[in-house]
């Protein structure tokens, strides 16, 4: 891909962004609004304000679209509005976090009907995000209810209706003026919402100022501006990427819920956006060669040593000033002191690198001495000072991990650097709760990044991350936390 098309892309999805953005703010307007005003009704006023607004700037370039042009604007306004009124009465018979999880579900629609209707196969990268942001969204939306009701199919097929309308904005959108496009597609909203308003009880209710404002708020911003972006950025963009990055709306969703309307986001909530936003990275980075270096450069142990001490020093029950000076000794004596023997014996030869990938360097009397010493110490001075307790399982955790290490590594190698990497994540995981669970995907990611520029083999990396998980659970269980 040239450079120039890659930044293009950059540049579209973080346009798309903002609009995912503008549209997660508008959550609570809305349904301020349509509490008290029908949502048909408050359709037809939002997308009506939008599409005055977007004639008055661009009806001269409707001609541009000729009859083929406004047929594909009226077929993605129609799956636009199938979207909106599906889900509409879907939430009549579901409830509103099973609705908010299925509708969240187009974002594995997409990649699907991209494959199958515009030959376009999602990357890698693409692939891995779709699969994160989904568990995302059901920990962001997902209640205990598990049963499949009416409501719930008739929002299946809302989801179906927004992921048709990213793929024909795909599809159409290169080929035509967006400006135009966009104007048909919202004033196609605003008739079909306009029609199915005149049969229903309460056909045009006076809207009162606060659905005025709502309407006028969310028809310039959130609909004349967010849906001319969309139509104009996907030019630049693939529907996958698009999906992904409009996963991201719940997130808004709730932190603005948090910030305005005083809600209160659960740690699985947590988890689950921060699951959807590493999603919508994952696929915007290169899996190159480069990429695993700079993984595997950053995310070293003695990287991650620093904010695993203070989330353990600082997740107890000590107080903040003790727990700090405990890191701060901690951190001296096992990562700054045995760096600054590890760079000596780089200097003079004794060892090849940082990570001591070579097998019989790893065996040699100064690195043996140095990893017992850096495990042990800290081990008996939280012991004999009664040091927090989560670093004391920490110290637990580290000195089994290096002594299981020292044996496999008499007759083989496993990757010490990912069973490190594991047993940080899992320390931190259960000194957080599971707000802090998407860590964990710290583990396949530094495995990747080892096997990737060659240091271990995939087998090297799964053993040492499964050794890692299971020796700190398994201190973790002895030290009474878990």
């Amino acid at each position: 891909m040239p450079m120039e098309t890659k930044w293009r892309q950059l540049w579209a999805d973080l346009l798309l962004l903002l609009v995912t953005l503008i549209w997660g703010s508008t959550f609570v307007m809305v349904k301020d609004a349509t509490a008290s005003y029908p949502i048909f009704p408050f359709l037809t006023l939002r997308f009506g304000l939008a599409a005055l607004a977007l004639l008055l700037i661009g009806w001269r370039r409707l001609p541009s679209l000729g009859w083929k042009g406004v047929g594909a604007g009226v077929l993605i306004g129609l799956f636009l509005f199938s979207g909106y009124a599906l889900q509409t009465f879907g939430l009549r018979y579901t409830s509103a976090s099973k609705a908010g999880f299925i509708t969240g579900l187009s974002v594995v629609i997409v990649p699907v009907l991209s494959t199958l209707l515009l030959r376009r196969r999602p990357t890698p990268g693409a692939f891995i995000g779709v699969c994160l942001a989904t568990v995302g969204l059901a920990l962001l939306t997902l209640d205990h209810d598990r049963s499949i009701a009416i409501g719930d199919l008739l929002v299946l097929g809302c989801a179906l209706s927004f992921a048709l309308h990213i793929v024909a904005v795909s599809a159409f959108a290169p080929r035509m003026d967006p400006l135009a496009l966009t104007i048909i597609q919202v004033a196609t909203v605003t008739l079909a919402s306009g029609t199915i308003t005149l049969f229903t009880d309460r056909p045009w209710p006076q809207p009162g100022p606060s659905a005025w404002l709502a309407a006028g708020f969310t028809g310039v911003l959130a609909t004349a501006v967010a849906f001319f972006a969309q139509t104009a950025m996907q030019r630049f963009t693939t529907p996958t990427h698009t999906a992904l990055i409009f996963a991201g709306e719940p997130v808004f969703a709730a932190l603005f819920g948090v910030l305005l309307a005083g809600d209160v986001i659960t740690a699985r909530g947590l988890a689950g956006g921060i699951l959807i936003i590493t999603g919508t990275v994952a696929s915007e980075l290169r899996w190159s060669e480069r990429t695993a270096k700079i993984i595997s450069r950053f995310l070293s142990p003695h990287y991650i040593a620093g904010p695993l001490l203070l989330t353990l020093a600082l997740g107890d029950s000590t107080p903040w000033a003790w727990g700090l000076l405990w890191a701060t000794g901690i951190g001296l004596l096992s990562v700054v002191a045995p760096l600054l023997i590890l760079k000596r014996e780089l200097r003079r030869g004794g060892i090849s690198d940082w990570y001591i990938s070579n097998r019989k360097e790893r065996l040699q009397p100064i690195p043996v001495l140095l990893s017992l010493v850096v495990a042990l110490a800290p081990l008996v001075l939280l012991v004999a000072f009664h040091g927090p307790r989560l670093m004391l399982v920490g110290a637990v955790s580290a000195l089994t991990l290096v002594v299981f290490n020292l044996m496999i590594t008499l007759g083989w190698k496993i990757s010490q650097h990912v069973s490190s990497i594991a047993a940080s994540a899992t320390l931190i995981t259960a000194a957080l709760g599971i707000g802090a669970a998407p860590v964990l995907l710290l583990i396949p990611l530094v495995a990747w990044a080892r096997v990737k520029i060659g240091a271990h083999t995939v087998m090297q990396t799964v053993a040492g991350g499964v050794a890692g998980t299971t020796i700190t659970l398994a201190a973790l269980r002895f030290c009474g936390v878990v």
